[in-house]
């Protein structure tokens, strides 16, 4: 009975904070459909999300008291960063041959669409308020090799015959990935911050969470109804990404030496919906990006359900 209530306090917990995240989305949708926040401002607030705050979050993940790393712990991140993503693209080359496409381009967006999620804007706040503080930093490392590999393999699977000019360094070495490699400079070093120095990185980092979530409302309110509603595709490929690619990064992880806490980082992490530059990529390279725009949102709106799930099962 004991264990039941604990279940049931954990669930409730896990839910109350994804329905305080959705509530934010919400604010950032009836926001842009009243005039209040203009559509157009979603690109400039991005690159502040993206370029400043975001990084300011990373590296405050390491400023407070009781947030020390162990080396190991740290070195053990990174080996799960690198086992979780050879995990992943195999995965999702697998997915995009046995789900036959006609479509060369198709196949490419499904390759897309399976590898990444959407880290930044919802995997950074759902692991903060699943996990705690202490997440954020696991989260931070866990996703170096998001932005080496979406600038690279992912920006070439949608770019197709125009790949030789899909990859610039500039954008592979994006703030978010620098400021994780400061992170865990910072880790390593064991280096003690001081109070008004912390209080600041945390002021400013903490603008992530709301702005990324009100961006991602705002961008489902621009989308039109029948984008909205989908196509059996967009369902199937969201199942994919929200479902089948967190349960088979579980069972290989499991296998491993791998402690409790770190599991479930990585598999909600790799639970997240698609990443919404997969749209943007698609304008770059004058690709069809409504089935993308159509899977972004249903696999977003699904996920406020699919990650409380998977959470409340992994622990």
């Amino acid at each position: 009975r004991l264990d039941f209530c604990l279940q049931t306090t954990l669930m409730l917990h896990i839910l109350s904070q994804m329905i305080l995240l959705f509530g934010v989305v919400m604010v950032g949708f009836f926001s842009t459909k009243w005039g209040f926040w203009k559509p157009d401002m979603n690109k400039k607030m991005s690159h502040f999300v993206l370029n400043v705050s975001c990084p300011m979050l990373i590296i405050s993940s390491v400023m407070g008291e009781g947030l020390e790393f162990s080396t190991e712990e740290i070195v053990r991140l990174m080996w799960v960063a690198v086992v979780n993503y050879a995990i992943i693209f195999p995965l999702s080359y697998a997915v995009s041959g046995v789900w036959r496409q006609r479509d060369a381009d198709m196949s490419g967006q499904l390759r897309f669409m399976t590898a990444f999620g959407n880290v930044t804007f919802v995997g950074f706040p759902a692991t903060a308020a699943i996990f705690g503080e202490r997440a954020l930093f696991y989260a931070a490392v866990l996703t170096i090799p998001f932005n080496l590999l979406m600038y690279t393999i992912g920006e070439v699977s949608i770019a197709g015959g125009k790949a030789r000019n899909a990859i610039q360094l500039k954008r592979v070495l994006s703030p978010c990935v620098l400021a994780a490699f400061i992170t865990v400079v910072l880790a390593l070093a064991k280096v003690h911050t001081p109070h008004l120095v912390a209080q600041f990185f945390h002021l400013a980092g903490d603008m992530t969470i709301p702005v990324a979530l009100i961006i991602v409302g705002s961008t489902l309110a621009s989308m039109p109804k029948r984008a909205m509603l989908g196509s059996r595709f967009a369902y199937a490929v969201s199942l994919v990404r929200l479902i089948v690619v967190p349960l088979i990064v579980y069972g290989v992880l499991r296998l491993l030496p791998i402690d409790a806490f770190t599991m479930q980082v990585a598999v909600v992490l790799s639970g997240m919906p698609i990443g919404v530059n997969g749209v943007m990529f698609c304008l770059k390279f004058n690709k069809d990006e409504r089935l993308m725009a159509q899977s972004i949102f249903l696999s977003t709106a699904l996920s406020m359900l699919s990650i409380p799930v998977l959470a409340m099962l992994l622990r």
